[in-house]
């Protein structure tokens, strides 16, 4: 039997969980010995799904660790490339390809021509973090380029035998007043007009990826329902950990794929140092 470390805090979920279920949470059951032995019957059903849904998340937290050890890491001249177009580059084709909003009526009036549209909270194919400096809207091309970067990533995953892990999309469309502030706190926001003020640039972390919408368990809970919510939420907490002891690996899997998309011309890429993204600026129109 393989032991790893994730055997401690799996122990301590079940324990909670089997905890969590006291018999105001199970199905209500008749009064007497007969009520009595119904209740061990469900704690007995609770805990064989506990137990396999346990088993099914190790083991595909584990694959992640294995599948992905002998993916190589970005190179040298890999991430030279992934630095070859500096902030003016970036900025020069926001300009020619955004939707720039002075203020908040002409971002409502972009937002109704189409111009400008909102990027979701979560998808099945990427996860925008908590945004403090910046609005979820972007171009419909860049919007475009979001979406085909994130299914070739995923396409690349399950090629690999990997989970569907989702990007993380930290940064999106900026005003002018969000840029400054920013810039107070963060040296590495761009002096003067950023291209995030245009609708064209996303931020992409390579540090930290979303867990798959669905983990896809071949788990029946049929038995205890009531905790499939529960067990899901672990699902994603231990996927994320694999995610984060081996983002080196998945960040070259995305870096490859945006290499290629910059080498035609779909996308421009700054590997950031001080912030762990990659900072990505539409480069064409869709379908041009």
């Amino acid at each position: 039997m393989r032991i790893t470390v994730r055997v401690v805090p799996v122990l301590v979920m079940t324990s909670f969980l089997l905890l969590s279920c006291d018999d105001r949470s199970l199905p209500e059951a008749a009064d007497g010995n007969d009520g009595a032995a119904q209740t061990g019957d469900v704690r007995a059903d609770v805990e064989r799904v506990l137990d396999a849904s346990m088993a099914a998340i190790v083991q595909l937290a584990d694959s992640v660790d294995d599948l992905l050890k002998p993916v190589p890491l970005l190179t040298g001249a890999d991430e030279g490339a992934l630095r070859r177009y500096g902030n003016e580059v970036h900025l020069a084709r926001a300009r020619a390809l955004g939707a720039r909003p002075a203020d908040t009526t002409q971002l409502r009036e972009l937002r109704a021509a189409g111009r400008l549209v909102a990027v979701e909270d979560s998808t099945p194919l990427w996860a925008v973090r908590e945004l403090d400096h910046s609005i979820p809207l972007v171009t419909p091309d860049t919007h475009a380029l979001l979406t085909r970067i994130a299914r070739q990533f995923q396409e690349r995953l399950t090629e690999m035998g990997l989970p569907r892990y989702r990007v993380e999309v930290t940064s999106v469309l900026r005003t002018a007043e969000s840029q400054a502030d920013l810039r107070q706190s963060n040296p590495n926001a761009a002096a003067g007009a950023s291209t995030h003020e245009f609708g064209t640039t996303l931020d992409l972390a390579y540090s930290s990826f979303a867990a798959p919408a669905d983990p896809e368990l071949d788990v029946d809970v049929s038995a205890a329902p009531w905790l499939e919510s529960r067990i899901d939420q672990f699902a994603h907490a231990l996927l994320e950990s694999a995610a984060a002891r081996k983002s080196r690996e998945l960040q070259a899997i995305l870096g490859k794929i945006l290499l290629e998309l910059q080498q035609s011309g779909d996308v421009l890429v700054t590997l950031e140092r001080q912030q762990p993204v990659f900072h990505i600026t539409v480069g064409r129109r869709a379908g041009s």
